[in-house]
């Protein structure tokens, strides 16, 4: 299940398989009938949970692998990782060793966005030694190559109805593990990326003391990222009163809990309330995930190697003041979040700047023209002269 981003519109590239697969999504009827007085009809709507079955945090939650190999009956897995952690050494070891009986035959390692190459070379060497189960360590890339993986072996080994058990460990706050989707990088350089309710995970377990070696620049734009999550869930059309309370809070986590980690970056403590704060933040997956922000950030981001969070913080507070002119009362809520009361896109932009993450694209090399294919390339939803400003404002 593969598309091509390039121009299919963010907005649509996932349609064909909305109706089957209902990633935590809100739905609401409400009728009003025009008279002396308006009469309001009550609003009815459907929430539909897809979370990993256990989510374990805290300090030394690591302790918790081996149970749950045990309670999917797993007996040979395939860490998937990144070689920033394979060189570090340490934590994997860690990794390891809290599998207790359960055998790790392969170790998979994946690069920035997921090249599709390192993805069925995984594949490949993971059927060739046989594994029962899947454990991710790391960021998004090397959670989302897991999904794919553990989808591709389950297709082999005939299981039409599942993947093959997979539990995460996150080192970024960029909340792949709850996603019902995995994004990879085509050979052309563009990203694209596959939805299939297989995909969810079993497990995840978000230990702080394991994220210790993640560079504080990537802890915070990811942190960027889960805060994008937050804002765009909450903007989303559509009535989604259980994810809105969910998202107001991680946005106040967020900006209480960031400039901390930047205070003290070896904070165990501060670390798990920045997973908290982005576990939050993704209750609304296909909304988020698909938001404009999110899908003016990946049209950059593969092809100019920008990472996903920074993505984030390049884009963000330009988007949501052109969303949010639209919706001014949910912009309002906002900004009661995000601390000052009546200018939410600017309270963002102040926390990314002081958090010392960049702020124009131009950072990267990329100028107008550029920005204007990936404009063209969007504009469908929105017209693509709308995107370009969008886009011109952030270089």
């Amino acid at each position: 299940m593969r598309q091509d981003h390039r121009r299919t519109s963010g907005f649509q590239r996932f349609a064909f398989l909305d109706d089957r697969l209902p990633l935590m999504r809100s739905s609401h009827t409400a009728r009003f009938e025009s008279n002396v007085l308006p009469v309001v009809a009550p609003q009815t709507g459907t929430f539909n949970y897809a979370n990993p079955r256990a989510i374990h945090w805290g300090a030394g939650s690591l302790a918790q692998l081996a149970p749950e190999l045990s309670r999917l009956q797993v007996t040979r897995v395939a860490i998937i990782t990144t070689r920033s952690l394979v060189a570090e050494g340490t934590l994997l070891s860690r990794v390891r060793e809290s599998m207790d009986s359960v055998q790790a035959v392969a170790t998979e390692v994946v690069g920035q966005h997921a090249p599709l190459s390192e993805i069925e070379a995984a594949v490949a060497r993971t059927t060739e030694v046989g594994v029962d189960g899947i454990v991710s360590f790391g960021g998004g890339s090397a959670i989302d190559t897991g999904k794919m993986v553990a989808v591709k072996l389950a297709d082999r080994h005939g299981l039409a109805y599942r993947g093959l058990p997979h539990i995460a460990i996150p080192t970024t706050l960029s909340t792949a593990e709850l996603a019902g989707s995995a994004g990879f990088t085509d050979a052309a350089g563009d990203k694209a990326g596959m939805r299939d309710v297989r995909l969810l995970l079993d497990s995840v377990i978000y230990d702080a003391e394991l994220t210790l070696a993640t560079p504080m620049s990537l802890w915070l734009s990811t942190g960027i990222r889960a805060l994008d999550h937050a804002v765009e869930g909450f903007l989303a059309d559509g009535s989604h009163p259980f994810s809105d309370v969910m998202s107001l809070e991680a946005v106040r986590r967020l900006f209480d809990s960031l400039p901390r980690a930047t205070a003290a970056p070896d904070d165990v403590g501060v670390r798990t309330e920045n997973q908290l704060a982005a576990w939050f933040s993704f209750t609304l997956p296909a909304a988020s995930a698909n938001g404009l922000c999110h899908v003016m950030g990946k049209q950059i981001g593969a092809r100019h190697g920008i990472p996903h969070g920074v993505t984030s913080c390049l884009l963000m507070p330009h988007v949501m003041r052109y969303v949010g002119r639209t919706k001014a009362d949910s912009m309002a809520k906002l900004a009661e979040a995000t601390g000052s009361g009546k200018d939410a896109a600017g309270d963002v932009a102040k926390l990314i700047e002081s958090l010392g993450l960049p702020q124009h694209i131009a950072e990267y090399d990329i100028g107008e023209p550029e920005l204007r294919r990936a404009a063209e390339d969007l504009g469908d939803r929105y017209p693509s002269k709308e995107l370009l400003e969008i886009y011109l404002a952030a270089l």
